[in-house]
C-alpha cells in the first residue's frame, strides 16, 4: 500500500496546478511497464470493497492509461455518467493519475434499424 500512498500524494500535488488548458496527465512508468494482467489484478484489488465492484468488470488495460470496463447493471444515462466519473476519479486518486476509463463498446440495439437491414459496422 506504500506505493498507493505515494501515488495519491503525487496526484494531489499535480492537481493543485491543473487547468482545463493543460495536457491530460500521463500514466506513470510503473503503469506503463506493468503487464496487463498485473494492472487488472491491482484494479480489482483496489475496487474489491467498494460500490464500484458491483457495477463494473475490468476487461483490459492499455499502456496509455486506458481501463476498459463492462457495466454489469442497467443504468440511466445520468446515473451511468456520474458513476463513471466517480469511478475514474477514484482510480486516479488510488492507483495512477494517468488512468482514464472507457466503457466497453456495445452493438446497435435499435430494433427499427435492425428490421430495415441497416448494419452498423465497427472497426476492431
Amino acid at each position: 500500500m506504500y506505493l498507493t500512498e505515494i501515488l495519491k500524494d503525487l496526484f494531489e500535488i499535480i492537481m493543485k496546478n491543473f487547468t482545463a488548458y493543460d495536457d491530460s496527465p500521463q500514466p506513470s512508468e510503473i503503469w506503463k511497464n506493468s503487464p496487463n494482467n498485473e494492472r487488472i489484478e491491482l484494479l480489482n484489488k483496489v475496487i474489491f470493497d467498494t460500490v464500484f465492484n458491483s457495477f463494473f468488470d475490468i476487461l483490459s488495460t492499455k499502456n496509455d492509461g486506458q481501463v476498459i470496463i463492462r457495466i454489469k447493471q442497467s443504468l440511466s444515462a445520468s446515473e451511468r455518467g456520474t458513476l463513471l466519473l466517480d469511478f475514474e476519479d477514484y482510480l486516479k486518486k488510488n492507483i495512477d493519475i494517468g488512468i482514464n476509463v472507457w466503457a466497453e463498446a456495445l452493438g446497435d440495439k435499435n430494433s427499427l434499424r435492425n428490421l430495415r437491414g441497416i448494419e452498423v459496422k465497427h472497426d476492431k
